[in-house]
C-alpha cells in the first residue's frame, strides 16, 4: 500500500513512537513494516467511521485492493529481516517462543483481512451490508494489528538495538 494512498495527519499516539534510530537494517525495516501497518490501520478506521451514510466508494475499492498485498509485503519483512535478527540476538527460549507467536499471529491477521477485503469490496460495489457487523469487522482488524505492533515494539525494538 503506498504511503499517498493511507497517509493521514492522526496517527495513534501510543504507536507513533518510532524505533531509535541506528544503522542496524533489521530495526529499518521493522519501522517501514509498521508504517505501512498503521496506514492501513489509519484507512481501515476511517471506513468504519465513515459508516453507514458516508462510505467512499473509491477509497473501499483501493483499501480492498491494497489491503492483503500490503499487509503481506510488511509480514514477510518482519519475519525475513526482522525475526531473523532477533533470534540471533536474543537467543533466549522465551523470545522464540513469541517470535513464534507473533508469526502466527501474522496468517491470523493475514486471514482476517482477506475476509475484510469481501467486505470492502461490497462497500466499494454499493451492495447492501450490515454496516454494524462491518464496523465491528473492521474494528476487530485494525484493533488485533495495533496490538500486534505494540507487542512488537515492547519485543523486538529493545533487542534490535
Amino acid at each position: 500500500m503506498t504511503a499517498e494512498t493511507l497517509a493521514t495527519d492522526c496517527l495513534d499516539t501510543q504507536l507513533t513512537q518510532q524505533i531509535p534510530e541506528t544503522n542496524n537494517p533489521a530495526s529499518v525495516a521493522m519501522g517501514e513494516a509498521h508504517a505501512a501497518i498503521r496506514r492501513l490501520c489509519e484507512a481501515l478506521e476511517d471506513v468504519a467511521d465513515s459508516l453507514p451514510a458516508n462510505v467512499n466508494r473509491g477509497d473501499c475499492r483501493r483499501l480492498a485492493e491494497e489491503l492483503v498485498p500490503a499487509l503481506r509485503t510488511a509480514q514477510e519483512t518482519e519475519e525475513m529481516q526482522v525475526f531473523p535478527a532477533i533470534r540471533r540476538a536474543a537467543g533466549a527460549r522465551a523470545v522464540a517462543e513469541a517470535l513464534d507467536r507473533l508469526t502466527y499471529e501474522h496468517f491470523e491477521d493475514l486471514c482476517f483481512a482477506e475476509e475484510v477485503t469481501d467486505v470492502l469490496r461490497r462497500l466499494a460495489n454499493g451492495s447492501t451490508v450490515n454496516t454494524e457487523a462491518v464496523g465491528y469487522m473492521l474494528r476487530g482488524l485494525f484493533g488485533a494489528l495495533r496490538r500486534h505492533l505494540s507487542f512488537e515494539q515492547e519485543l523486538v525494538a529493545g533487542r534490535l538495538r
